[in-house]
């Protein structure tokens, strides 16, 4: 919805922002994440283990007396530059902000490292593939463990949560319905034969609710459930986003005469035709029927609850101890580790006694519990006027938090530098800018960490528009490290030699520059694509000039890290007799043109990269191959990646699937910007903070972090 308001708004009024879009932006901000890990089918059985205590690669611990038996009593204050959701229930948990928060209450069973390497926590976990493509992890928490109320952890907490997470009255994030977990299905739909129902199910979601086939009326029921994707603020009068309201939205949407038939200031009128508005001009950007499709799975699903072919159990989960249990999933999935034992996943070690007993078709009372309770750090005691506060945990099972009381408050981003300066906070992410790093540096009193950011930019080649050798060429003419120093500074951003995320535990670190800058390079290139220079121009065999555009999104000022490389490169090429025709255009006819075909290349930026299957990307048939590249060995590469569990065995796939991308000019990887943690070092003891990473910072030794 926002990305369909700011093309509207560069359409009306030329302003130049930037939008999410499913390709990646390349501006400062970049707003796309990459698909989804999948995976099909496994090599031959073997066994390892996930998870080992390797002290070495856990996240650097502070300074702690190992004889401490009480916190000080001291305040640290976090600030934090959006509202909360005050979801503080562990099932229903989602943004960031909230996990800052209950990630402090509970103990998850294993961590990412600062290498983004699964670690052991409060357990570990252990896998073996078998025969059929199966996976059979094992869980096993420590022994000792107590929640803050005195009752011991046992494994049984872990496997009731998994439960929630399987039933269909759940409503959170972290649903299992299609973890691939042996027997989720069969439960979650109370039927073990019920995939011809669904297969019925999904054929009525098509027929009714695709985008050639759902009435207004049937989109009116999801605009109503969903506030219109969460757009809709339910004040007519409300800011859209702009400084505007939803009736200026209206008249620039061509609806004047609609919106003078209503009461304007009436919510009801004005959100159904803001409804309609969407309906009729913008309903690819909503997906109502994945929306209809699982309330009508849910809804079968329910109808099944007591039946006598309602299943009770979920076959794949079984309890072996008081501190063990084993979790089949059918398919081989190498983040499937992560997503059981990780607070971002199911990992997180939540009282069943505490939340109560699962009742199969309403577990509303345990996800209505905003009062939070776990084994953490931390005991949470409240959340008003945008504060939440937490007290430490003495019981906490490895040791006594160093600080009494932790405050994550709301700071608008624009006043957070100013906050930490003045010492009203201690920690914070201020965005990581030539001007805040240069405030911050002025005032000894404030540390930063600059972290890598997990997406990177890169320029991509259309190969059906470029012949290889003469897409080698113009890579070749590409100057990096200037244009990118010349826009971030030499710390806020830094070259990379492969088109992924250094963030990545599979980033192959000692990759070597593939392509490097050179205009006699690119002229032999020319020469084996069959051009030649012939008065002043370079011509194929037809004597037709060799001519390219590329795509850019600097605003149309050339505000882009890339820009002076484009430059740079366009007069490299005119000088050996070609021309780069440089598209400095809106966010919105970028992407047109990357998705019509129309781009010979452009440069863009993914974001929220956390895993290494670039299937989507690189696959033949990959939904976001816009380079229009097909090779079989290219496929094998990315099926075997996804089906390797072993982490030194997928670096090296990863590796050769990235040098592959490099040899067919794929992606062009261009930088990798950084984000930003500060601290208060006046009033946080220095030597008890680590340093931070992508994958791990203070916030997992928050307990060992201590105040003066």
């Amino acid at each position: 919805m926002k990305k369909k308001l700011t093309a509207l708004l560069l359409a009306v009024l030329m302003l130049l922002t930037v939008a999410a879009f499913t390709a990646g932006c390349d501006k400062k901000d970049d707003d796309v994440a990459s698909d989804s890990p999948s995976a099909s089918s496994s090599t031959s059985p073997t066994s390892s283990a996930s998870t080992s205590p390797t002290t070495s690669d856990q996240p650097p611990a502070g300074v702690v007396d190992p004889e401490r038996e009480k916190p000080d009593d001291k305040v640290l204050v976090i600030g934090v530059d959006a509202t909360f959701d005050a979801k503080w229930n562990p099932f229903l948990v989602e943004t960031a902000y909230d996990h800052q928060v209950v990630d402090q209450v509970f103990s998850p069973i294993c961590i990412i490292d600062r290498d983004n390497v699964l670690q052991p926590y409060a357990g570990s976990v252990s896998y073996e593939i078998l025969p059929g493509d199966n996976v059979l992890y094992t869980v096993q928490i420590q022994d000792g463990m107590y929640y803050s109320d005195g009752v011991k952890v046992t494994i049984d907490d872990f496997i009731w949560g998994l439960y929630v997470r399987s039933d269909p009255s759940y409503t959170g994030p972290g649903i299992l319905l299609s973890s691939h977990i042996q027997g989720v299905e069969e439960y979650y739909y109370g039927n073990p034969n019920y995939s011809a129902d669904i297969a019925a199910i999904e054929a009525e979601a098509e027929e009714k609710y695709s985008l050639d086939s759902i009435t207004f009326e049937d989109f009116l029921i999801f605009a109503y459930a969903t506030d219109l994707d969460g757009w809709w603020d339910g004040d007519p009068a409300g800011d859209i986003g702009n400084g505007e309201d939803w009736s200026w939205y209206a008249e620039v949407c061509g609806y004047e005469d609609e919106l003078a038939e209503i009461d304007a200031t009436n919510a009801d009128e004005m959100f159904r035709l803001i409804a309609l508005i969407e309906y009729e001009e913008c309903l690819d950007d909503y997906d109502a029927q994945e929306w209809f499709l699982d309330k009508l799975k849910a809804d079968y699903a329910m109808g099944n609850i007591g039946s006598a072919a309602d299943v009770k159990e979920i076959t794949g989960i079984n309890k072996v101890d008081d501190l063990t249990c084993t979790v089949l999933l059918t398919i081989i999935d190498i983040y499937g580790d992560r997503g059981l034992t990780t607070a971002n996943g199911s990992g997180n070690l939540i009282p069943r006694h505490y939340y109560g007993e699962i009742k199969k078709g309403d577990v509303s009372p345990i996800l209505s519990n905003m009062n939070p309770m776990g084994s953490g750090p931390y005991i949470f005691n409240g959340y008003a006027d945008n504060i939440a506060t937490c007290t430490a945990n003495e019981d906490f099972f490895l040791g006594v938090p160093r600080t009494r009381t932790v405050r994550w408050q709301y700071i608008p981003s624009a006043d957070i530098v100013e906050a930490l300066i003045s010492g009203a906070i201690d920690i914070a992410n201020p965005s990581a800018s030539k001007a805040n790093v240069a405030e911050l540096s002025a005032n000894p009193q404030v540390r930063y960490d600059l972290i890598d950011n997990a997406g990177y930019g890169y320029m991509a080649m259309n190969t059906q528009n470029v012949d290889l050798y003469c897409r080698k060429a113009i890579w070749s003419l590409m100057n990096r490290q200037p244009s990118v120093e010349g826009y971030y500074g030499t710390e806020l951003a830094a070259v990379i030699e492969r088109p992924m995320t250094t963030t990545l535990a599979e980033y192959p670190h000692g990759a070597t520059e593939y392509y490097g800058y050179s205009r006699d390079k690119a002229i032999e290139y020319f020469a084996q694509a069959g051009y030649t220079q012939k008065d002043g121009k370079l011509v194929d065999e037809n004597g037709n000039q060799f001519v390219i555009n590329a795509y850019i999104g600097g605003g149309g000022n050339g505000d882009h890290p890339a820009f002076a490389m484009l430059v740079q490169a366009a007069e490299d090429l005119a000088a050996i007799g070609g021309e780069i025709q440089i598209q400095d255009v809106a966010f919105s006819v970028l992407t047109a043109a990357m998705d019509d075909g129309t781009a010979d290349m452009w440069i863009m930026a993914w974001a929220s990269v956390y895993d290494c299957d670039k299937s989507s990307q690189f696959y033949s048939t990959g939904g976001q191959n816009r380079y229009r590249f097909a090779s079989t060995k290219m496929d094998a590469i990315l099926d075997e990646i996804i089906q390797t569990i072993d982490l030194d065995a997928r670096r090296a796939l990863v590796a050769e699937m990235l040098d592959l991308a490099m040899d067919n000019c794929l992606e062009f990887p261009l930088y990798q910007r950084k984000n930003m943690i500060a601290y208060n070092v006046q009033n946080v003891i220095s030597e008890t903070i680590p340093m931070a990473t992508t994958a791990a910072d203070y916030s997992q030794v928050l307990w060992q972090v201590a105040v003066q």
